[in-house]
């Protein structure tokens, strides 16, 4: 079936300003979620079908060389609003050189016809290859935007690449924008499904990534970038599991930092938090790979160490002790000496635990360490 190429264009225009501006309004409650830049690539979008319409009753300036460099411009928003809504800062230049390089290629190229048309097909091949890259360096893990943006992408490169064809092979004026043809019905039917599923993939990107920022609001600690007490208990249930099915050992460790308050009311909680930063770095970073920390309360911290036994873990624990001993925190002129007590408990389940147990034998174990004066570990007996 061929459409009136025209008339589809009109129509293509008319859902692309609708779309716009929904998009533009939602994006100015949060800029930071790149729903604004897809909006106003959307009404580029728009913009660049109604000159085209004009095609054969305007100057080609304005129905070609305007109407290709806006398309150019949309693609380019699109591909700006990639990293915004991860919160990265885009490469500006790079990707509003390629419109920019529209602009000029077809105002020298205006008069021509091959040329002109070809020049365009590999400005907007540049453009959506820009966003296959863009979509695969920040997909979010098990995330799925970036494969609509992908296809998308895909899709128009796919039609860009016919046209390219029947181009080269002589039939330039088949692709004129008042010609109504089998093919300019498939072009133009490629190009409003590539800006739809442009369109729908930005806005599934922002949902992911807003999910994901939630996801880690509520997992993790946001002072020190460990697990928090929730994330660090769910942790604890799944390896209880895997022992208990397995018949291994696992050893959990609290650890609690002496005297931390003194810190705090000497030098104020500015630095206070800096050192609680340098004590989960410090011990995070001689942990293996296998090895958990989580963020139990305040200045306590509970370690997991799977496939480990009591006097293993005991022996590691009191290795951390005694690093960070010997690694003050150094903050501008401060130099501030830091040391734990810890309680560590080492068991094999033998059947189902609830996490209380090895909980409340750990935390006996580091009141016993506390209790003893400090700056040692204590281990429960099983």
């Amino acid at each position: 079936m061929i459409a009136h190429t025209q008339t589809l264009f009109g129509s293509v225009a008319l859902v692309a300003v609708i779309m716009s501006g929904c998009l533009i309004l939602v994006g100015q409650f949060n800029r930071r979620d790149g729903m604004l830049t897809a909006g106003l690539g959307m009404l580029c979008y728009a913009l660049a079908y109604v000159a085209y319409t004009l095609f054969g009753h305007a100057p080609l300036w304005l129905t070609y060389g305007l109407a290709n460099t806006l398309l150019s411009l949309a693609l380019a928003f699109y591909t700006l609003s990639i990293p915004l809504i991860h919160g990265q800062q885009p490469p500006w230049r790079l990707i509003f050189a390629l419109p920019a390089c529209m602009a000029v290629l077809l105002a020298l190229l205006i008069d021509t016809q091959e040329p002109r048309q070809l020049a365009a097909c590999l400005v907007l091949i540049s453009q959506c290859m820009l966003i296959v890259h863009f979509a695969q360096r920040f997909a979010l893990p098990k995330g799925r935007a970036h494969l609509l943006l992908m296809i998308g992408a895909s899709i128009s490169l796919i039609g860009i690449g016919i046209r390219i064809v029947v181009i080269v092979g002589g039939g330039a004026t088949e692709m004129h924008y008042d010609v109504s043809s089998l093919k300019q019905s498939i072009s133009v039917g490629i190009g409003t499904a590539t800006v739809i599923m442009l369109s729908l993939g930005l806005v599934l990107l922002s949902r992911e990534r807003i999910e994901a920022d939630l996801q880690k609001t509520a997992l993790y600690d946001t002072l020190t970038g460990i697990a928090n007490r929730l994330a660090i208990l769910h942790k604890l249930a799944d390896e209880l599991d895997r022992a208990y099915r397995q018949r291994t050992s696992l050893s959990i460790a609290m650890l609690d930092i002496d005297h931390f308050k003194q810190v705090n009311d000497k030098y104020g909680h500015l630095i206070g938090d800096a050192a609680l930063r340098h004590c989960v770095q410090h011990v995070q970073q001689r942990l293996r790979r296998n090895d958990s920390i989580g963020r139990y309360g305040g200045e306590e911290f509970l370690l997991l160490l799977p496939g480990t036994d009591a006097a293993g873990a005991a022996l590691l624990i009191d290795q951390l002790r005694q690093s960070l001993a010997e690694n003050p925190v150094r903050i501008d002129e401060h130099e501030i000496p830091l040391s734990f007590s810890a309680g560590v408990y080492g068991f094999i389940p033998d059947s189902q635990l609830d996490l209380t147990h090895p909980l409340t034998r750990a935390d006996e174990a580091l009141y016993d360490a506390k209790k003893a004066g400090r700056n040692q570990v204590r281990t429960a007996l099983a």
